[in-house]
């Protein structure tokens, strides 16, 4: 009883432990087999005990085993390599040792490398195979026809219809809550914000930072930076040269323009203002706040006059003393000298700057006299055509112009102390000589005439 049982039960967990360890479904017993296997069970099982059974499947076994060892190696105590599951008979082969997982093994698709157009799936990993179509996925390829508002997933995305293959484009999805159309992803695959749209300032924590606030006027801008997003502290910034900010801006927002405040150190003082250097420092953007006039722009009053010195054009001391000089007008001229035309008003104290010369100062060179000076000593001038004459004009001193024709129609009397003018035209000019009138009765002629040469230049001809 106990050998028949062998027979027929080691067969059957024989073939059910290799499909147990292949991990798909046994094989169908045949129904002859079923049959017996079930009459003799129930048979045995009230007779034998259950050692006695399992002891004999196990004899049977290690007899089967002993007896293909003979001709080779079992391939039911070959182990077989990563990648590789026993063969659904394996028991039954025989290896012969040189390529033990080929012979008593078969290859999974952890082994297979996928083809073009495929994807390995890491879930197949343990299905025994070596194709494709067993081992891995269909891809979509690029140029999967896909229905309109919609576009490929791609070549990487696994699927051979156009559900897996194709998904909406971003051009069909609404962006809200924060998030903005992005124009350069309308043709895109996407169907999430995320992935289609531009994250606003609304999403961007200004505060994080130190010194930064929300712009509101932002929130719907598109931007993830503090410069895009925030309002940034006045204390954050730093001014320019010439500005300086004041203390009660340290907590405002603003930028440097609104931060920062000009000092007087920045300021150009117009033509004929001084800078205040006590105020270099001191707020200030204006001539007002940081310019003092200078005596360029003082009016002086009474005998002073405005002044030519730079020194004292520049002093910001707006007195008489301080930006004028003493005018011509307060001047008095030394003996010899007029009182200037016009300068009255003008900075003075000197005879040089308020007042003429005169004749009398000046000197004539040899061969003339100065001018008759009953008449010019007083004449303004210091040249010898204005205060000189040939000395032989000293003839006429003492004598007067006749108004007669001539010297010859003069009485004795009247003669001598008279002369005549003639004027003669030449080329150039018209030219007045002076004649000398002289009674010639001592030449034996009792008649006036004219005595010695005509003379031109003389002041009598003048």
């Amino acid at each position: 009883a106990q050998a028949i049982l062998a027979q027929v039960v080691a067969p059957v967990l024989t073939e059910e432990n290799s499909a147990l360890v292949r991990g798909r479904p046994s094989k169908f017993l045949s129904s002859e087999m079923k049959l017996a296997m079930v009459n003799l069970v129930s048979l045995f099982i009230s007779l034998v005990p259950v050692d006695a059974v399992a002891l004999s499947v196990k004899e049977e076994q290690a007899g089967l085993q002993r007896e293909s060892t003979e001709s080779g190696i079992n391939c039911a105590s070959h182990k077989c390599s990563s990648g590789w599951h026993p063969k659904v008979d394996h028991l039954d082969i025989t290896s012969t040792g040189s390529n033990a997982d080929s012979e008593c093994c078969e290859a999974t698709c952890a082994l297979w490398t996928c083809g073009p157009n495929y994807l390995a799936n890491p879930a197949y990993g343990d299905n025994v195979g070596a194709s494709d179509q067993v081992c891995c996925d269909r891809t979509c390829m690029d140029d999967f026809q896909c229905l309109p508002n919609t576009t490929t997933r791609g070549k990487e995305a696994r699927g051979a219809s156009v559900e897996e293959c194709c998904g909406p484009i971003c051009g069909v999805f609404s962006c809200t809550d924060g998030w903005a159309t992005n124009a350069g992803k309308h043709d895109l695959l996407g169907e999430t914000p995320e992935g289609c749209c531009s994250a606003t300032c609304s999403f961007f924590n200004c505060s994080a930072t130190a010194g930064y606030v929300t712009n509101e006027a932002a929130l719907n801008v598109v931007g993830n930076d503090i410069a895009t997003c925030c309002n940034t502290m006045c204390y954050l910034l730093t001014c320019p040269k010439d500005f300086r900010m004041p203390e009660e801006m340290n907590e405002t927002v603003g930028n440097i323009d609104t931060c920062c405040v000009p000092l007087c150190s920045g300021f150009t003082c117009p033509a004929l203002y001084s800078a205040i250097t006590s105020k270099s420092a001191d707020f200030g953007n204006s001539t007002s706040e940081c310019c003092l006039p200078t005596c360029a722009t003082y009016s002086c009053s009474g005998d002073w006059a405005n002044s030519t010195s730079a020194g004292k054009l520049s002093s910001t001391n707006l007195t008489d003393e301080s930006c004028c000089e003493s005018s011509c007008q307060a001047y008095s001229c030394s003996p010899d000298w007029l009182p200037k035309d016009g300068v009255s008003a003008d900075a003075g104290n000197s005879d040089a700057v308020c007042c003429d010369e005169t004749c009398a100062l000046h000197t004539c060179p040899s061969g003339y006299r100065k001018r008759n000076e009953t008449i010019f000593n007083g004449t303004r001038g210091n040249t010898d055509a204005v205060c000189c004459e040939p000395a032989a004009c000293f003839i006429y001193d003492n004598r007067t112009l006749t108004e007669v024709a001539g010297c010859n129609s003069l009485t004795e009397e009247n003669c001598n102390p008279k002369f005549k003018l003639y004027t003669v035209a030449d080329n150039t000019t018209n030219n007045t000589y002076s004649v000398a009138c002289e009674w010639w009765g001592s030449k034996g002629l009792p008649v006036c005439r004219n005595t010695g040469s005509p003379l031109i230049g003389c002041t009598v001809s003048m």
